[in-house]
C-alpha cells in the first residue's frame, strides 16, 4: 500500500509531457511548453486552415485546386489533413500513390462515429419502424449502397467504394420525404452532414457535379504533387501558430514521446522507472498511443489493460478499437492472460435477459470480418439470479420525447411522469 503512494497516476498525454519535458534537448523543444487543451486546437486548426485557404485564392499556383475542387470541398480537405496532419505527412513523405491516399483516408471517414454509430443505428432499425415513418425503401437502399461500399473497400476497389458511396449520397438520403417529425429523418440528416464533412472531399456528392470515374481519379492523381504542397504550407502556417503560442498539442506530445522513447538509452530509462504498467479504458487509445505503452512496458510482461470493446469512443483522439483488439490477439499468441469479465453485480438475470433479448438484435451477435471495427453483442452473466425482495418486477420503459428535432424533445424525454 505504501507503494501505492508514489504510483504514477494520470492520462497518457500528462505522463508524454513528463517524458519530454525530461529530454527537452533530445527533443529540441523548449521545456516551458505550455499543453494546448483540444478546444483551444480545435479552433486554432480551423483559423490556419481559414487562413491558408484565404492565401491559396490570391496564389495562381494553387488554381488547379480550384479548378477540381469546390471552395467547401477544398476546405473540408484542409480541415481533414490538419486533423490527422502526423498520418498525412507519413503518407506524403512515403510518396503514396493517390488511390492509397484515398483508401486510408476512405477508411478513417467511414469509421467515424458521426457516420458508423448513425448507420449502425439504422442497420437495427425495425421494418415496422422504418415503413411507419414512410422511408423504409430508401433506407434499405441506402443501406444496401453502404454494404457495398464497404466491401469494395475491402477488397481494394476504391473507385467501386467512391461510386456506391455517391450514389447514396445523391439518392439516398433525401431530407424531403417520409414524415417530417420522424427519428430516422433525423438520422439521415446526422449521416448528410457527415458525409459531407469527412466523405465529400474524395468521393463527391453533395453537388451533382463530382461524380467519381476514371477521370476523377486520374485529375486527383494529376493533383497530389499540389495537394502535398498545400498541405505543406498548411503544417508549416499551424506550427507556426503552435510556436507563437510556445505550446504543443496532443499530437506533438503523442509524437515527441514516441520518438524518444525509440532511443535505448531512453526507453530504458523510463522501463527502470516502472514495475508495472496498468492502462485503464485501453479501447479509447490509438495505434500511437499503444506503441508508447509497449515501449514503455517492454517484454517482461507488465502490461495489464482494461477495456470494453462496445464502451469505443472513436472520435476521442481518433481512438481506434482494432488496436484494443489486436492487442487481445497478441497476448493470446504470446501466451498472456485474456479475462473477459462476463459477470455483472449490478443487476439481476431477468432484468440482462429482457435486455439482452433487445440489445441482441439492433447490435447482431457475430463478427463481421469487412467491419474489424464493429464489435458484435455478447450477454453478460448475473451474479444475482433473482431481484431481491423489495425490488418489483423488471420490465423496460421506453420514454419518447415528441419534439420537431432533437434539442427540443430531449428535455421532454428527460422527464419522467
Amino acid at each position: 500500500s505504501t507503494r501505492m503512494d508514489s504510483a504514477r497516476i494520470g492520462t497518457i498525454h500528462s505522463f508524454c509531457a513528463e517524458i519530454l519535458r525530461a529530454h527537452p534537448a533530445e527533443a529540441g523543444i523548449d521545456p516551458r511548453f505550455d499543453v494546448l487543451d483540444e478546444g483551444l486546437t480545435s479552433a486554432l486548426r480551423a483559423q490556419v486552415v481559414d487562413d491558408t485557404l484565404s492565401g491559396f485564392v490570391e496564389n495562381p499556383a494553387f488554381t488547379p485546386l480550384f479548378n477540381t475542387l469546390t471552395t467547401r470541398e477544398l476546405s473540408n480537405l484542409l480541415h481533414f489533413l490538419i486533423e490527422h496532419r502526423l498520418e498525412a505527412f507519413e503518407n506524403f513523405a512515403e510518396k503514396l500513390d493517390a488511390v492509397a491516399i484515398v483508401r486510408q483516408n476512405l477508411e478513417s471517414a467511414l469509421r467515424h462515429p458521426d457516420l458508423a454509430d448513425a448507420i449502425l443505428e439504422l442497420r437495427g432499425m425495425p421494418r415496422a419502424a422504418l415503413e411507419a415513418d414512410k422511408l423504409y425503401e430508401m433506407v434499405a437502399d441506402l443501406l444496401s449502397l453502404w454494404g457495398s461500399a464497404e466491401d469494395a473497400l475491402v477488397r481494394g476497389d476504391v473507385l467501386g467504394c467512391a461510386e456506391a458511396l455517391y450514389q447514396a449520397r445523391r439518392e439516398k438520403m433525401r431530407l424531403n420525404v417520409g414524415k417530417k417529425d420522424s427519428h430516422t429523418r433525423e438520422i439521415l440528416g446526422v449521416i448528410q452532414k457527415a458525409f459531407d464533412d469527412f466523405l465529400d472531399p474524395f468521393v463527391g456528392g453533395s453537388t451533382s457535379n463530382s461524380e467519381p470515374d476514371r477521370e476523377s481519379e486520374t485529375r486527383f492523381a494529376a493533383l497530389m504533387p499540389l495537394l502535398a504542397q498545400a498541405f505543406e504550407q498548411l503544417s508549416h502556417n499551424y506550427i507556426e501558430a503552435l510556436v507563437q503560442r510556445q505550446a504543443l498539442d496532443f499530437d506533438d506530445l503523442e509524437a515527441g514521446a514516441e520518438g524518444l522513447l525509440l532511443r535505448d538509452d531512453i526507453r530504458s530509462r523510463w522501463q527502470g522507472e516502472l514495475d508495472a504498467l496498468l492502462v485503464d479504458e485501453f479501447q479509447d487509445t490509438n495505434a500511437r498511443q499503444r506503441r508508447i505503452v509497449e515501449a514503455l512496458a517492454g517484454d517482461t510482461g507488465r502490461l495489464f489493460v482494461v477495456g470494453d470493446a462496445r464502451q469505443s469512443i472513436y472520435r476521442f483522439r481518433r481512438a481506434d478499437v482494432t488496436v484494443f483488439r489486436a492487442i487481445q490477439q497478441k497476448a493470446k499468441n504470446s501466451g498472456g492472460l485474456v479475462v473477459d469479465l462476463d459477470q455483472t453485480y449490478r443487476a439481476h438475470e431477468p432484468l440482462l435477459k429482457a435486455t439482452g433479448d433487445l440489445l441482441a438484435g439492433i447490435m447482431g451477435t457475430t463478427e463481421d470480418q469487412s467491419r474489424p471495427y464493429y464489435v458484435p453483442f455478447s450477454q453478460l452473466d448475473a451474479h444475482r439470479k433473482a431481484p431481491q425482495e423489495y425490488i418489483y418486477t423488471p420490465h423496460i420503459e421506453l420514454v419518447f420525447g415528441a419534439g420537431e428535432d432533437a434539442p427540443s424533445a430531449r428535455p421532454r424525454a428527460a422527464w419522467r411522469w
